[in-house]
């Protein structure tokens, strides 16, 4: 059994069931070993949870600046509000970083200080790519880094869709808070 096949399985029962609620001997069945076998690969679930969560930020990292970097002929508008639609993509049909987005609204207590860590790393990456973005475009009237400060508060109200609610909930939001967002950052649509 490889770790990959173990990790596949803590991930599974990690968003079914969270970190609490998940047994060492659950992902051990999961994984369809034994739990002396698993204690092999990782000595704890704080271990394994840890491992897991650095290796989602950073696929979630790479996947940042991939976006924006494969994207850059693509207007800014389009770049940003096509990666608002991939972003929801991604969680809906990746259980990585549904767990990753999961667990930075529900952190374990357990693990609390590594999670929020981890997940300041990934917003620090966005960030950097926001303002990039918006340094680049020469956006409305305000300065690149309010424009990125009011486009990560509108991630993270689209955010709480997405892990409280429903997709229909963040494409709902997303249509109203896009056009809230453009006009308050001075944009004027192009004719």
């Amino acid at each position: 059994m490889s770790r990959k096949a173990i990790k596949d399985a803590a991930i599974a029962l990690f968003n079914r069931y969270g970190y609490e609620g998940t047994k060492m001997v659950q992902i051990a069945e999961e994984a369809g070993i034994r739990k002396q076998s698993l204690s092999y690969h990782f000595t704890s679930k704080k271990e394994m949870l840890m491992e897991l969560y650095e290796e989602i930020v950073e696929e979630e990292i790479n996947f940042v600046r991939d976006y924006f970097d494969k994207n850059v002929h693509i207007a800014w508008e389009e770049r940003l509000h096509g990666f608002l639609i991939e972003h929801k993509n991604r969680f809906l049909t990746s259980p990585n970083v549904h767990l990753m987005f999961v667990f930075s609204f529900t952190t374990p207590i357990e693990v609390h200080d590594f999670v929020l860590t981890q997940y300041r790393r990934y917003l620090a990456v966005l960030k950097t790519e926001l303002i990039t973005l918006f340094v680049e475009a020469k956006v409305g009237n305000l300065p690149p880094e309010e424009c990125m400060v009011a486009c990560i508060t509108m991630l993270d109200g689209l955010d709480v869709q997405l892990v409280y609610e429903t997709r229909q909930a963040y494409e709902q939001t997303l249509a109203i808070v896009w056009k809230v967002f453009l006009n308050g950052i001075g944009h004027t649509a192009r004719s």
